[in-house]
């Protein structure tokens, strides 16, 4: 990257120009964003319209960016830095600093348990299914396993288990067939209390009814 480049092309999916006067917490939005899609490279020291006001003479602020991605990232997120000696727009010797970031396998969130994705040059924040499709696009929560909410043993076709566990020679009965192939979850309600619900796979493979809980199944 040419300082040309970092001042003069449009911000975009893996690029992004800030002030170094960016509280860190702002930072950590962008960091996350990057982390959750494509990866990126955050210029610091340059403002939005490509003016270079550099990063030097504010230590202890720029300390506080370049913790960010630990401090206010959860879980924290792999930054590599370089420092580039730029002319600001005074005309004095200066430095800015690329921060870099790689695509995460991980679905990163900042302090307030929010997500971000980044879009074209904005960092946009995932309501809770674009959350979970993120989780199932990263491998970090496969589908078929996820309970599914209300969903029991009263709703599967019994007749077509047990028709099933006669092709595959199954002896120990149904319940003890859903249970063992983790098709039967426990979940832990806001009272501490265990509730079981079914897998998706279950509702899938030996649902009554698998369109009253996957409307497009």
């Amino acid at each position: 990257m040419t300082l040309d480049y970092i001042q003069h092309t449009t911000e975009f999916q893996i690029f992004d120009r800030k002030s170094a006067k960016i509280d860190a917490k702002g930072l950590a939005v962008i960091l996350i964003a990057f982390a959750n899609a494509d990866g990126g490279t955050v210029a610091l020291g340059v403002e939005d319209d490509g003016k270079v006001t550099g990063v030097d003479g504010m230590q202890s602020h720029i300390n506080d960016l370049l913790r960010a991605s630990f401090d206010y990232c959860l879980p924290s997120i792999h930054t590599s830095t370089e420092y580039m000696e730029v002319a600001d727009y005074k005309g004095q010797p200066n430095h800015i600093i690329l921060m870099r970031v790689a695509p995460s396998t991980k679905v990163h969130a900042n302090q307030a348990d929010e997500v971000f994705y980044r879009v074209g040059d904005k960092s946009k924040k995932l309501n809770f299914e674009q959350r979970t499709h993120l989780m199932y696009a990263k491998g970090e929560r496969l589908f078929e396993d996820a309970p599914v909410q209300n969903a029991k043993m009263d709703d599967l076709d019994m007749a077509l288990v047990e028709d099933y566990l006669k092709k595959i020679d199954y002896q120990k009965g149904a319940e003890a067939f859903i249970r063992e192939n983790d098709f039967l979850t426990q979940v832990e309600d806001f009272r501490g209390g265990i509730k079981e619900y079914l897998t998706g796979a279950a509702v899938l493979l030996f649902g009554k009814n698998p369109q009253k809980f996957f409307p497009r199944a």
